[in-house]
């Protein structure tokens, strides 16, 4: 489980995901975020909610399962890409954001961005038009692991808006008009609406 407040921003250092036969991805930071981390342990990365297989306190390595890379945008990570990174929350700890189960729901491509004052507005249309039952305007949603509010919908797209916090703090400034995220919808709305997981 976890909040969707990005920990810190790492970088893809190698990305073997697509093969048959290896298919893993291994991340690097520039603090050492995972020096407390087990192997094992649970790692959000872009929304996706992985398993450590080795690690240093600067790098960590995940198994790749096919459906993930099918359905997610690993598959697609260049090298040094940077991703969003959150470890997953402890019993007792303060929580924030909503809860994030880090299972894509699938993917969204980028419509429309503009920039009002120190927010940027960002639109977004999902690959399956079904995941808009589970869109809610003033709801919750998880774009690219990052917990965020949904300003406004439409039959076919939502809207999110991005403070300067947020711009500085994880990689969706940088999004343009014609990127695809992997998007995580409300649990309280998947519920409500009978649950379309198609990730």
């Amino acid at each position: 489980m976890f909040t969707g407040i990005t920990q810190t921003v790492g970088q893809v250092i190698t990305n073997e995901s697509h093969t048959k036969n290896n298919q893993h991805i291994t991340i690097e930071t520039k603090t050492p975020y995972f020096s407390e981390a087990t192997i094992g342990d649970s790692i959000m990365v872009d929304g996706v909610c992985l398993t450590i297989t080795h690690k240093t306190d600067h790098t960590a390595k995940f198994g790749i399962m096919r459906p993930t890379y099918e359905t997610t945008i690993i598959g697609d990570y260049m090298m040094r890409q940077s991703v969003n990174l959150e470890k997953a929350i402890s019993a007792g700890e303060r929580f924030d954001g909503h809860f994030v189960l880090g299972h894509v729901d699938g993917k969204a491509e980028i419509v429309n961005k503009q920039v009002i004052d120190n927010t940027i507005l960002l639109s977004f249309k999902p690959k399956e038009s079904i995941l808009m039952r589970e869109i809610v305007a003033k709801g919750s949603v998880a774009i690219l692991g990052v917990s965020l509010t949904v300003i406004e919908k439409t039959s076919q797209t939502f809207q999110i808006g991005l403070i300067p916090h947020t711009q500085l703090q994880t990689t969706l400034s940088k999004l343009t008009v014609g990127h695809w995220v992997n998007i995580e919808t409300d649990i309280l709305a998947k519920y409500m609406t009978g649950g379309q997981y198609v990730g």
